[in-house]
Parts: C-alpha cells; sequence; structure tokens
C-alpha cells in the first residue's frame, strides 16, 4: 500500500491547524467490533481496514463487498486510533476508531461530503469539521493561484481574502475543540498546533534572536500531545512528530540527540504503551545507524533504560543480547580513549614478527590508523594495499588535492587477527607493510591451542575484517569502521582543508 497523508492534515490552509480526551466510547459492554460500510457506486471487490503506526500503514482486517456494503468484524477490540478505510485504486477515507461498534454510508464520488455516521459521536463531528475544511481549501486554493499572477498592487486585496479565511479556519477550529473536547479527534487536532512564538528581545542581534525562538519552539513542541492516551501512537501524528524532533530540531550529535531522546522518553512514563514504543524505536534507530558515532546513542539507551530494569517487555533471552552488544561497543565509541591491548595483569603483549612487544600509546603521530586484518580474508588483501596508497600519499608532499598538499603526520598501527605467522609475515613482505607497525597476538594455552591473551576483540568489536579506526594523538578515537576511501576525506574535515 502506498504510503498516504491524512486527508484532514493535507486539507488544511494558511497555517498548519496543528494538537484532547476521555475515552468515553467504549463499546457498549461488547467484546470484539463490528463495523458496517455502504458506499455507493462501490463494485463488488474487497476493502481493507488499516491503521497507522510508526509512520507507516499496516492492514488489520478486510471485507468483500456486495453491492457496495461490507462489514468488519472481529472477536478483540480494536485499539484505538486513526484508522483508514481502503478501497481499490488506492482511494481511501479515514476514520477514527474510539467505538468498537458503529456503521456508515458513503459516495464513492464524494466519500468526505457525503459521509454519514450511526452510532460514533466520535465520527459524526470529525467530518463535520473535514466538511468545513474542504470548503474553505476550495475558497482559498483559486485566490492562491491567482496571487501568482495579478500585479503587485492588487496582491493585499487577495491577501487579505486569505487571512480572513484563515481567521475564519481558526475560529472554527477553537469553536469545534471546545463543543468536543471530550473526543479523541480533538486531541489529535491540538497535537498538531504549533506553539506561539514570542518575539525575542530587542537587545538581542538577528543570531540571538533566532536562537532564542528556536529554543523556545523545541522546548514547547510537546506541548499540546496527551502522553496519557496510548491512540497517539496509531495516528501520523506521533510518530512525525517524534522524527522532526529528533532529526530535525535537534544536532545532530550524539550527544544532543541523547538528550533530545532522554526528554522524549521522560515525558513517555505518562503512558506504558507509549515508554514502551519511544524507548524500543529509538534504542533500536541508533543501533541500526549507520551514521558513524550513533552507535553511542544505543550504548546509552541500553545502560540508562534496559540494564536499570525498566524494559520489561522483552524476554530474558533477547534482553542478555542487547545489554552484550552494547557491552562490546562501549568500550570503542567515538571520543572515547582507544583500548590500549593489555592482559588482566595490565602488561602489553602485542608483538611484531620479530617478537617485539610494540605499544599502541607508543606510537608518536598526530593521527593514528588503527587497522585490523586477517592475511586469510580476500576482501582485506583488496584493503589493505589501498590503505598503503591513501597513507603513502597522505605521508608524501605532494598529498592528495582536498589536503592542498599538506604533509600529513600519521602512522599505521596493522593487527593481524589471525594465528598463522608465516602467512602475516608474507602479507607483510607482499604488500611492502615494512613502514607500518605491524603486531599480532598470537599465543597458545597450555594444550598448544590459540588463544587470544585478553578480550580485545570485543573491546574493539572485530567480527569481521578490515576494520579500521582513526585516532588523534592521544589515541582517543576519532572515527571508526571507515572505508580506505574515507580516511583522506576524515582527516581532511579535522584539518579544516575539506571545503
Amino acid at each position: 500500500m502506498k504510503k498516504t497523508i491524512l486527508i484532514f492534515l493535507s486539507v488544511i490552509l494558511i497555517s498548519p491547524v496543528i494538537s484532547q480526551d476521555l475515552d468515553i466510547f467504549k463499546s457498549k459492554e461488547k467484546d470484539g467490533y463490528k463495523i458496517d460500510g455502504y458506499v455507493d457506486g462501490l463494485q463488488d471487490t474487497s476493502v481493507i481496514l488499516a491503521y497507522y503506526f510508526g509512520g507507516k500503514q499496516y492492514a488489520t482486517d478486510t471485507a468483500n463487498t456486495i453491492n457496495g456494503s461490507f462489514t468488519f468484524s472481529g472477536e478483540k477490540k480494536l485499539p484505538g486510533g486513526m484508522y483508514l478505510v481502503v478501497l481499490p485504486n488506492q482511494q481511501y477515507f479515514d476514520i477514527v476508531i474510539s467505538e468498537q461498534y458503529f456503521s456508515f454510508t458513503t459516495d464513492i464520488k464524494s466519500p468526505i461530503e457525503k459521509m454519514k455516521f450511526k452510532n460514533s459521536e466520535e465520527n459524526t463531528p470529525f467530518y463535520e469539521y473535514l466538511n468545513f475544511i474542504t470548503n474553505k481549501q476550495k475558497e482559498v486554493t483559486p485566490l492562491r493561484e491567482l496571487e501568482k499572477t495579478v500585479p503587485e498592487e492588487e496582491k493585499n486585496q487577495i491577501k487579505e481574502k486569505i487571512l480572513k479565511i484563515d481567521s475564519e479556519v481558526k475560529k472554527f477550529k477553537n469553536t469545534f475543540e471546545n463543543k468536543y473536547s471530550n473526543i479523541f479527534f480533538t486531541k489529535i487536532l491540538k497535537a498538531t498546533t504549533e506553539p506561539i512564538i514570542p518575539e525575542a528581545p530587542d537587545t538581542m542581534n538577528i543570531q540571538e534572536k533566532q536562537m532564542f525562538q528556536f529554543n523556545f519552539y523545541k522546548k514547547k513542541f510537546w506541548n499540546n500531545i496527551d502522553f496519557t492516551d496510548s491512540r497517539m501512537l496509531r495516528t501520523p501524528i506521533f510518530f512525525n512528530k517524534m522524527d522532526t524532533y529528533l532529526n530535525k530540531l535537534t544536532i545532530q550529535d550524539p550527544d544532543s540527540i541523547k538528550k533530545s531522546a532522554d526528554v522524549l522518553v521522560k515525558l513517555s512514563r505518562q503512558n506504558k504503551n507509549i515508554f514502551e514504543y519511544v524507548v524500543s524505536y529509538i534504542t533500536s534507530t541508533y543501533e541500526r545507524s549507520k551514521i558513524m558515532g550513533m552507535d553511542a546513542v544505543f550504548v546509552h539507551m541500553v545502560e540508562n533504560y534496559y540494564m536499570t530494569g525498566e524494559v520489561d517487555w522483552v524476554d530474558e533471552k533477547q534482553l542478555k543480547k542487547i545489554e552484550e552488544r552494547a557491552e562490546k561497543i562501549a568500550p570503542n565509541l567515538i571520543g572515547r580513549p582507544a583500548p590500549p591491548f593489555i592482559n588482566q595483569l595490565g602488561y602489553p603483549f602485542m608483538k611484531n614478527e620479530n617478537d617485539e612487544i610494540k605499544r599502541l600509546y607508543d606510537v608518536n603521530s598526530k593521527y593514528t590508523l588503527l587497522i585490523f586484518y586477517s592475511p586469510d580474508c580476500g576482501h582485506c588483501k583488496k584493503v589493505v594495499p589501498k590503505v598503503k596508497i591513501v597513507i603513502d600519499s597522505l605521508c608524501s608532499k605532494p598529498s592528495l588535492q582536498n589536503l592542498k598538499h599538506k604533509q600529513i603526520d600519521i602512522s599505521v598501527y596493522a593487527v593481524q587477527t589471525e594465528f598463522d605467522k608465516q602467512a602475516w609475515i608474507d602479507l607483510i613482505k607482499d604488500f611492502k607493510l615494512e613502514n607500518w607497525t605491524n603486531v599480532c597476538d598470537i599465543q597458545t594455552d597450555p594444550d598448544g591451542n590459540p588463544a587470544a591473551s585478553s578480550n580485545w576483540r570485543d573491546e574493539y568489536d572485530i567480527y569481521s575484517t578490515p576494520v579500521i579506526y582513526l585516532l588523534d594523538e592521544n589515541k582517543k578515537i576519532l572515527a571508526k569502521r571507515i572505508d580506505y576511501k574515507q580516511i583522506t576525506k576524515v582527516i581532511g574535515r579535522l584539518e579544516g582543508t575539506d571545503k
């Protein structure tokens, strides 16, 4: 099913008519649901009842039509929220599910104008609102088109007419919200109401005024959402506002996103279902994020909400997996010191091809490229020579163009992840890597089996190879899991030469 936009949102006028309760329609003590529909002019076919959730629509029931009539029914009550009745050819109209037993009739040519409901104190005013807004849209659309073509002196007259219609819409909306304060659709209407931003103090400059108004808007952004009502989840409103808040009103760095996530989680505590959705969505979103460094948000969510025992909707086995994943990522988050390759006694163990201990923190250069690879890995054999070309280019005078021929002080600490020493030495010679600090952890247990000296693979989250990290002069992680093509770009950004 194609992604659609709510009809009542698509017809809103000049300024977005942008978001109160009582779940008083509890379906008269009956179990299940039964919604009878009749669409005049509808051919014998099948129709779908779908609901909004998480920015998508999902089918929940299907019914066959006979002479335009159909019935959606089931033994369990439908969760409340906004639903769609989807007809053939992507035609659809919205209904509100608060009551579980009601009926409607309409016409396929004019579904909004002809819609009539029985036994629905929720949908009758909903369509009263839709019809008013639709008519006002018909009035304002030609005025907007005309405004684009008339001479400048006539524009003011057209603007006055548009403002008059806008005023009528606002007045109707306010009256509607007062008259129908106890229905769910009024909550939806209020949820789409933007906060009124005050004028900034005159003592501020332009940038300060913009920041003042932005901060006010973000602080008041959630004021009109009823976080106590889980029906808000089954509307397009909640997900869209959450997406806007996290991705457009929040600076896209992990620390800023963590703060916004905490604000949203705190608000969501007013309803268990909303709390579960918000925590689960943010956690899974940033675990899967392809943007470097955003895994810090995932770790933050797990440490603050999963490991604290608040997440009770995940079974013990899955919870353990989530916590273990966060524990693996935590040591190698961007901005943290790189784990130093020491064993439980605090001794270094990485040795070069001559069995000499080589400490990561002894590498003395402005940047250290830390690469993990395996001599038996086909992809590694393709990537490692390309990394060498990039590093040699950065270290030489003429350097790559986007670094303006600047010589970069960068060293390579290359960790071989397997246990075949001869294959490793051959690879170093074949790819001419002698100017790198080449190390490996080839140890054996008392039975002669290969054994690692520490959990360094977990600390660096090495579950496949190759893996590339970039460290600063103090061995703080600047970038991780980057491609060889990104090395120059990342350093160019750090050097301020990527413009």
